[in-house]
């Protein structure tokens, strides 16, 4: 109650009770003003607060929102300034803006794209070789790169302007890595022929020929500084089938396409390898496997001791020239 009496009742002279007008209870005055400033405070303060809170996100997101015009500006000034062209003397285009240079390998990587590409049908591609009609003629040397043979051979090959395939070992890659360089920038194809060539090494089991095949895809890849080069191609030393380790080679093999890894041997050969010392011997034995067949993998090898298989190949060469033939490399499949 906001009023209130001295006393409920007053009496009349007749003792008969009478109203009298309320006094303003003072007190009970003073804490409801004091309740309803109290309950403005918290509104107040609760406005406030709401409204500091807005005010920042609104804030925020216009600093967000500016950064992201600056930044949005600047790469249109970058686009801008390489697109900015102006006229020479000659009334020419040129460019005003700065100039990138890209390394000459990657320009040539560009042109050529000779990094090779995974090929799912490439196993049954380089089958299709051995069958087909076409003149063809793949020449392959194997266990290099060496210090004496290997350039000589890469010299004769570039002046016939031919490009061939090397089934290199990792070992001599790790030894000789500036010439494996030297084959992958002159157009050749680069293969895997294991690490080692140490036959009870590599024919341990399925997963030590698998592994001999990492170890030199790894030199491969230390060589030519490209992490990107996978040969995708792998010749068994000693060829992929029969012999003593038939078993695990053929284990092997099939570990080989479970990773979609082709693997290749040859129909054609010089005997560089066995008992042909001379170019003569050499010319020979390749026109004896060569026999009628018209699509030729050739088997040659430029380690140091095949000094016969040098002298004999500008006569091999010229003798698919003069037999029509197209020389091809494995990047026919792997492009």
């Amino acid at each position: 109650m906001l009023y209130g009496m001295d006393e409920d009742d007053y009496k009349d002279e007749y003792n008969y009770p009478i109203k009298q007008e309320k006094k303003l209870n003072i007190k009970k005055v003073v804490l409801v003003i004091a309740i309803v400033l109290f309950a403005i405070l918290i509104i107040y303060v609760s406005f406030k607060i709401s409204y500091s809170v807005l005010n920042k996100n609104s804030s925020n997101e216009q600093i967000a929102e500016n950064s992201e015009n600056v930044l949005s500006q600047k790469a249109n000034e970058t686009v801008n300034q390489k697109d900015k062209k102006k006229k020479n003397k000659e009334g020419k285009n040129v460019y005003e803006g700065n100039h990138v240079q890209i390394a000459l390998h990657d320009i040539e990587k560009i042109k050529t794209k000779f990094v090779p590409q995974p090929n799912d049908n490439a196993k049954q591609l380089i089958k299709d070789i051995y069958y087909s009609d076409e003149k063809q003629v793949y020449l392959t040397f194997d266990d290099g790169p060496s210090k004496n043979i290997t350039p000589q051979i890469l010299d004769v090959l570039k002046e016939n302007d031919v490009k061939a395939t090397f089934f290199v070992l990792g070992s001599r890659v790790d030894l000789y890595p500036d010439l494996l360089k030297r084959e992958y920038e002159e157009g050749h194809y680069i293969a895997n022929h294991g690490y080692s060539h140490q036959y009870s090494k590599i024919y341990e089991s399925k997963d030590t020929t698998f592994q001999e095949y990492v170890d030199c895809e790894n030199s491969i890849k230390n060589a030519l500084g490209n992490s990107d080069y996978n040969t995708y191609l792998f010749r068994f030393p000693g060829g992929s089938n029969g012999g003593r380790y038939s078993a695990i080679k053929t284990e092997a093999k099939e570990l080989f396409d479970s990773y979609g890894i082709a693997y290749t041997n040859w129909n054609c050969l010089t005997g560089d390898a066995e008992d042909k010392k001379t170019k003569e011997a050499c010319i020979e034995e390749m026109i004896n496997t060569k026999g009628n067949q018209n699509s030729i993998i050739l088997l040659m090898h430029d380690a140091n001791d095949k000094q016969q298989t040098l002298d004999a190949l500008p006569e091999i060469i010229q003798y698919f020239k003069n037999e029509g033939y197209t020389f091809k490399n494995f990047y026919e499949i792997f492009k």
